[in-house]
């Protein structure tokens, strides 16, 4: 049988309370991460506490309800049509002022995606329009303009209806929603087609000017208004618009009176007439 010595018990007494000081340490140190670790859990969760509530409160600003009761998605894709001609003398007829472009897409748009925003701008002999193209292009407007010559043939017409009609087909697969600036009846045939084809259809324009079967073919309609317009202005037309207005007058007056035969017309007269002719002669 083997025994030990006291210096070899004296020994195996050192290193187990050695080992003991060691697991302590190892205990408090374990202790102390734990906390560490409590405390950046804590920090975690109220940041992201705080990351849903902006969340919320920013998903509960971009919430939009359409007036057919229709919730609409941010993340729609929206595509604007400006018809600029109709527009603008709808402006200058009802309040005598003039859009602002760049407040009129925000108010459309009101924070969806946007695609595309298209105006159309008709542009006659001897005017200039750069600087309001200009202007247009700024605020984030693809421009198309289309030069009136002095032909007055079919292929001269002075509005953009056929050309904004293919942009917007062109574009109805790339698009969840199509707003078209304008109160032209015209467009009937078009937002039919855009419904069949599952293309929402919103259409912006002054409540005066706006064609009655336009209003009941769109998804929704946006009545605009003076938060729309230019302010401080008073619409002071120049001598070039009115002479426009002018021309435009006199060719829808010879559209509707049809020209008079240059062969001396023979007054038709009635039986009464007859009578009192008799009568006269007979005198």
């Amino acid at each position: 049988m083997k025994t030990q010595s006291p210096d070899e018990h004296a020994g195996n007494g050192d290193e187990s309370s050695e080992l003991q000081q060691q697991i302590e340490r190892l205990e408090s140190q374990l202790i102390d991460e734990r906390e560490k670790h409590n405390i950046e859990m804590k920090k975690g969760l109220d940041a992201f506490q705080k990351l849903q509530q902006g969340s919320a409160g920013e998903k509960k600003e971009r919430h939009l309800i359409s007036i057919d009761g229709h919730e609409l998605s941010p993340h729609q894709r929206v595509a604007i049509f400006v018809d600029v001609q109709n527009m603008y003398y709808a402006a200058r007829n009802i309040f005598q002022s003039k859009l602002e472009f760049s407040k009129l897409l925000r108010h459309l748009l009101r924070g969806r995606v946007l695609a595309r925003a298209m105006a159309y701008i008709v542009e006659r002999p001897g005017m200039n329009q750069d600087k309001f193209i200009e202007v247009l292009r700024r605020n984030g407007y693809e421009v198309r303009k289309r030069i009136v010559g002095e032909r007055n043939d079919s292929t001269n017409r002075g509005d953009w209806n056929i050309g904004i009609t293919l942009d917007v087909l062109s574009l109805s697969s790339k698009i969840d929603v199509a707003i078209l600036v304008t109160g032209d009846g015209d467009f009937v045939p078009l937002v039919d087609r855009l419904a069949m084809e599952g293309v929402r259809v919103e259409v912006a324009s002054f409540r005066e000017t706006t064609s009655s079967e336009l209003f009941h073919a769109a998804d929704q309609m946006h009545f605009l208004d003076e938060r729309v317009l230019l302010h401080g202005t008073h619409f002071q037309p120049s001598e070039e618009e009115q002479e426009e207005e002018q021309e435009e007058e006199e060719e829808h007056e010879k559209e509707l009176v049809p020209p008079r035969s240059r062969k001396p017309l023979r007054r038709a007269r009635g039986p009464v007439e007859e009578d009192f002719d008799d009568e006269d002669n007979e005198d």
